[in-house]
């Protein structure tokens, strides 16, 4: 339902507001993708697969508060160096902040996982989908202003934290755990690999879009993030396969049950193979009238676009499976050197395929940097495994 919604806001401004407008929100987005990493700190899949409590929840409260605290400053520091309008800095920044109160949110919903309570997740998702959904279309339509629209989703999603997510969790879970600013400093120096992780992987996908945005404009964006808007719903519907088994995984992984390991692996793998078939299926057939009816013909133009787009959603959800396995194993050394190479490879790849292929260069440039990011995860997390002997 939350991706849903997300995903028709990205039509609502183009239909509502038109397609610069739409550039500007597929900027904040694309921007603050790199700043919602940082607040994450690469805690979410560490917090789930600590099946030994090593940390209090409080602690991971506590932590999450600190990250989201320095992403708001970093977002808004990087807003006044580069050399964005004062309408496109607006954008970015209050997007950071409904960002924020996503990434706020995690923490809860990672007590929640951690317990087996994903129905929680599941009605809390649904809630923040609707009810952010009604004010961003609200806001837009009496004002025509995306930064005040951005604003309603903010509260919004704040208040439904408030209101129903942190008393959910208290009925499951204890959350006023004994912490220290020592342990919250020890779990975020810890998982520190992990936010380098996130950063470099956040930034190989978004990479490709803000150097065609320099090269192209916002125009060209616009229509970029508004082809691109319906593959997120791929990307998240494979996410949601493997990501409730991340605590399973580390269970297998900790207690030695390599059989059981492999087969849960197995699975999930199926699981993303057969949302690509029927994706690029549906692209295949639909992608044209689909454009039109959520669109119209301005955009639809462009349908060339959608079928590599799925593609890269694709991968980027598999690399995310990837990531999530080697962080329930622990190998944070395999998981930067590849995002390191993966990001050198995005980086000057964007230049040249971009210069050449305009906006479909940008898709080359990920898909070639995502394939290669995978290869090198799978021969580390092998090598991993090899040596843990599972």
């Amino acid at each position: 339902m939350y991706m849903i919604t997300q995903w028709l806001i990205t039509i609502l401004v183009v239909r509502i507001a038109g397609v610069e407008t739409a550039g500007n929100l597929t900027l904040a987005i694309s921007v603050n993708n790199i700043f919602y990493s940082i607040a994450m700190f690469g805690i979410r899949n560490y917090q789930v697969s600590d099946v030994s409590e090593k940390y209090s929840n409080k602690t991971y409260i506590h932590s999450r508060m600190v990250s989201c605290l320095m992403a708001t400053i970093l977002c808004w520091g990087y807003c006044m160096v580069i050399g964005y309008s004062s309408v496109q800095k607006v954008c970015i920044i209050t997007y950071c902040l409904f960002k924020m109160s996503e990434a706020f949110y995690d923490v809860y919903a990672g007590i929640e996982q951690r317990e087996w309570r994903m129905d929680y997740i599941g009605k809390s998702w649904m809630y923040r989908g609707i009810v952010t959904f009604i004010c961003f279309l609200c806001g837009l339509y009496l004002t025509k202003n995306l930064s005040i629209a951005i604003m309603g989703m903010v509260i919004s999603s704040f208040l439904i934290i408030i209101l129903y997510d942190i008393p959910a969790t208290k009925k499951i879970a204890n959350i006023n755990t004994v912490s220290s600013i020592d342990s919250c400093m020890c779990l975020m120096k810890e998982c520190f690999p992990l936010l380098c992780y996130l950063i470099l992987s956040t930034v190989v996908t978004m990479l490709p879009r803000l150097i065609m945005e320099r090269k192209l404009g916002s125009y060209a964006l616009g229509v970029y993030g508004s082809v691109s808007a319906p593959t997120v719903i791929v990307q998240m519907g494979a996410s949601y396969i493997f990501n409730p088994f991340m605590t399973l995984f580390a269970e297998q992984y900790n207690n030695g049950q390599q059989k059981e390991f492999w087969s849960t692996f197995r699975k999930c793998l199926l699981g993303i193979v057969g949302i690509s078939i029927i994706s690029l299926a549906g692209g295949k057939l639909l992608g044209v009238w689909g454009l039109n009816l959520l669109y119209g013909k301005e955009i639809a133009e462009y349908v060339d676009l959608l079928l590599p787009l799925i593609c890269s959603t694709v991968l980027t959800a598999l690399i995310w499976f990837l990531c999530g396995l080697s962080t329930v194993v622990r190998d944070f050394k395999g998981l930067i050197i590849s995002n390191v190479i993966a990001l050198i490879i995005s980086f000057y790849s964007s230049f040249i395929l971009i210069d050449r292929f305009t906006m479909q260069g940008a898709t080359m440039a990920l898909i070639v940097s995502l394939l290669i990011e995978a290869l090198f995860i799978i021969l580390f997390l092998k090598k991993k495994v090899e040596i843990e002997k599972l």
